[in-house]
């Protein structure tokens, strides 16, 4: 692969989708395990089952009064021998959880920032991103937001929902888990039947901004900005049909070449401690391997899917079908992040996944039409790693895209 792609939110599918809707039954026995409600004030996304509302109850709840003994009778011994009561601890399902989105019940709207209509939605206040041109990337940063256009100019929108900064020619972005930085790339304009080399990569807190001049780079993209260091990947004078994982510290003279992990690089985890390659020099086979960046220890191989990015903590990779040839991909996976064991499936027909904690998954489902298709409709899910069990996050939503922020 000679090229970072530029957009992931048009997954590609492995075969056509033939039976999202004829096993619904599957999805409501696995939400009939749903928890209770959360605090809120958990770091987490309220679990399923959970009010769509994020207005709290001014409705105090009344103490229940204190349970009184009917009788002064002790209380019997506990017997020794098992019960044969089975456990009702909920079991994720042994296999593909089929998706009917539509049908869904309704939970708490996405705890990832997420743009529909060139409004971001979600972690944050809603905000508008004024331009006429479709968004590309969009990324928190404090109170504001930078968003990618198609025309490839970044744009700067502060917590009024005015443009304060536009930057031409930035075609990847991306931001920390904690909005409070993000790291893109400005490249020169492409030249049709000429080589164009040079890159600046930025690192911005909204209240300072470092820089570091590429001049040898032709192709660069910026994968992640995780506890301090901005990761990309980029192919270089000399070598332009090979691309290389580098790290940079903003501040610091130079970036450095990650020799632990090699091949074409997909995703970083969000603490910088775990990547995914694909084979270098887009030899067609299209095995992912997740690697230890530290230390370069394989932690597994698979063939059977494409991991697309990991949960905040590392603990769990999402893998999409390995190939496809279609605008949606007709299965998410959730493995092991050690062993590449499989934890829980969904199918159906998803534009992208990503973590929204360490406990969820959220996926854009296309409900009708998809691709080009002008009736098309999409919906937010929101899926629990421990059961499989799924909601809606957002309503079914007339449009053919919605897209995390990166």
């Amino acid at each position: 692969m000679t090229t970072p792609p530029t957009r992931q939110h048009t997954g590609r599918l492995i075969a056509a989708v033939a039976s999202i809707a004829v096993v619904a039954v599957a999805v409501g026995g696995a939400i009939a395990y749903r928890q209770g409600p959360e605090p809120a004030t958990t770091s987490y996304a309220a679990p399923l089952g959970g009010s769509p509302s994020l207005t709290p109850s001014s409705t105090p709840t009344p103490t229940p009064p204190p349970v009184v003994p009917a009788t002064k009778t002790p209380l019997a011994k506990p017997s020794l021998t098992p019960s044969s009561t089975p456990s009702k601890t909920p079991q994720p399902p042994s296999g593909p959880v089929a998706l009917e989105a539509a049908k869904l019940t309704q939970g708490q709207v996405p705890q990832h920032a997420y743009q529909f209509n060139r409004t971001v939605l979600g972690s944050g206040k809603e905000l508008k991103v004024p331009t006429s041109d479709s968004l590309m990337d969009v990324a928190r940063l404090g109170s504001g937001v930078l968003a990618t256009t198609a025309g490839g100019e970044l744009l700067k929108v502060d917590s009024a929902g005015a443009v304060v900064r536009r930057t031409p020619n930035v075609m990847t972005l991306t931001g920390t888990a904690d909005q409070s930085a993000a790291a893109y790339a400005t490249t020169p304009p492409v030249v049709v039947g000429q080589q164009t080399y040079g890159a600046t990569l930025y690192a911005d807190t909204g209240a300072s901004q470092k820089s570091l001049e590429l001049p040898d780079v032709q192709s660069i993209h910026v994968l992640a900005y995780a506890k301090g260091t901005i990761y990309y990947k980029a192919s270089v004078k000399g070598a332009e049909r090979t691309l290389k994982l580098y790290a940079w510290t903003p501040g610091a003279a130079k970036p450095t070449l990650v020799k632990t992990v090699t091949g074409d690089v997909m995703a970083v985890s969000s603490d910088g401690r775990l990547a995914s390659a694909l084979p270098a020099n887009n030899t067609g086979d299209g095995c992912s391997t997740v690697v230890e960046i530290a230390t370069g220890k394989k932690r597994f191989k698979t063939c059977d899917y494409r991991i697309a990015g990991f949960t905040p903590d590392g603990a769990v990779a999402i893998g999409t079908p390995a190939y496809g040839d279609s605008y949606c991909s007709n299965i998410v996976t959730a493995l092991d992040s050690r062993s590449g064991a499989v934890r829980n499936q969904w199918s159906g027909c998803f534009y992208r996944a990503v973590a929204e904690d360490e406990q969820h998954l959220l996926m854009v489902a296309v409900v009708a039409g998809g691709g080009q298709d002008p009736n098309t409709k999409l919906t937010v899910v929101r899926c629990t790693l421990d059961t499989a069990a799924c909601e809606r996050a957002t309503a079914v939503l007339s449009t053919s895209l919605i897209d995390f922020a990166r």
